[in-house]
């Protein structure tokens, strides 16, 4: 018996320990300064009611509006589609003859040949990752790429080229676990290169994230600190930057496409021509304005930030919004967000809530910033 007493207590004694230097290694950080503002403008109506939580919202050129569902709350459990074109007649299935291929689906954008990108990581699920182009006209597939196993496996956001040839992904890593990356995909070639792996501007910063509610937001019990990597994208009106933000992080940097598309360019000439634009909030989504302001989602303040000329302003904040999630602008002006409710509803496991809380949970949103009120 004391054998299998001492057993016992070294083996506590190792679960101890084991869990304090989890705490230690992922689980500190200091907390983010509030660097939101008074809002610049008060008005983003909820434009779009949903059974389940909004994930992504892409506006095409053509003014057509996308959304999906988050992957994170396991909505192929609840609903048989998960990406969706916004009609005058609501909510209407995108390409429902792929339906079982677009679950898993994070970051979606509209190229400017009408085709809807989506990419599908696959670590989460133990698959490859994957990126799909549908054409949004006639709903068929029309590109389609599977990484090597283990390359991009937590891409989560994308751009793609005004010519359709090169795709854009952020690899947010796991936590801190794994490194965050940039993924440059050749389309043509199907060439694949992964560039600024566990660099600073693209991994996170030992900072702890807070709810909406002012509560630190931490997995596990508190055990470790949601600390995320590079997760927003968006492409210079040009074409000629990547604008990138890690989640996790205080700046927003932009990098040339023109060393990114070229694959024989060295890691430090990319390092060495990364750029500062600015200050950024703890932020998931990015988008640009037409004068090229950088628009901001902005997770702890429920809502969002805009970066104009190295100045960070909150552009509009509104109780009720959990998680900023997705954010895109239309053609006309309109802004565009998602409130995916990652806090309210995910375990501290980072499990999904019941189908009856869901339901009891629902309406979910997505908002909208109408231009001629940013005008005012």
């Amino acid at each position: 018996m004391k054998i299998i007493k001492w057993a016992l207590m070294g083996l506590a004694g190792t679960v101890i320990v084991t869990l304090l230097a989890v705490k230690l290694i992922y689980g500190l950080g200091r907390p983010y300064p509030d660097v939101s503002t008074p809002p610049l403008h008060g008005v983003a109506e909820p434009a779009i009611a949903l059974p389940l939580p909004p994930g992504m919202v892409a506006a095409g050129p053509q003014g057509r509006i996308f959304f999906t569902y988050h992957p994170f709350h396991r909505p192929q459990d609840h609903a048989e589609h998960l990406v969706f074109e916004w009609t005058s007649s609501g909510a209407v299935p995108l390409a429902p003859d792929l339906a079982a291929q677009l679950h898993g689906v994070f970051g979606i954008t509209v190229d400017r040949q009408n085709r809807l990108w989506a990419v599908r990581p696959g670590a989460m699920e133990g698959r490859p990752t994957q990126v799909l182009a549908i054409d949004i006209d006639s709903g068929k597939l029309a590109f389609e790429h599977t990484f090597p196993d283990g390359l991009g496996g937590f891409a989560q956001d994308l751009r793609v080229s005004a010519d359709g040839r090169y795709v854009y992904l952020a690899d947010t890593g796991l936590l801190r676990f794994t490194d965050a990356a940039l993924l440059v995909l050749d389309t043509q070639t199907n060439e694949v290169r992964e560039v600024l792996v566990g660099h600073e501007t693209t991994a996170p910063q030992n900072w702890v994230m807070r709810r909406t509610d002012g509560s630190a937001y931490r997995l596990g019990y508190g055990l470790i600190s949601f600390q995320v990597g590079v997760d927003g994208l968006e492409l210079s009106k040009d074409g000629k930057w990547l604008i990138y933000a890690a989640m996790s992080h205080d700046t927003v940097y932009r990098v040339p496409t023109a060393l990114l598309t070229n694959f024989g360019s060295r890691p430090e000439d990319i390092e060495n021509a990364i750029e500062t634009l600015g200050p950024a909030p703890m932020s998931d989504g990015i988008a640009l304005t037409a004068a090229g302001a950088v628009i901001l989602t902005d997770v702890e303040n429920g809502g969002l930030a805009v970066l104009e000329d190295g100045k960070l302003q909150t552009l509009v904040a509104l109780d009720g919004v959990d998680w900023a999630d997705s954010v895109t602008l239309a053609p006309n002006g309109d802004i565009w967000f998602t409130d995916s409710k990652l806090t309210d509803l995910l375990d501290p496991f980072g499990n999904p809530a019941s189908a009856e809380v869901m339901q009891q949970s629902a309406p979910y949103a997505i908002y909208r910033i109408p231009a001629n009120r940013l005008a005012e």
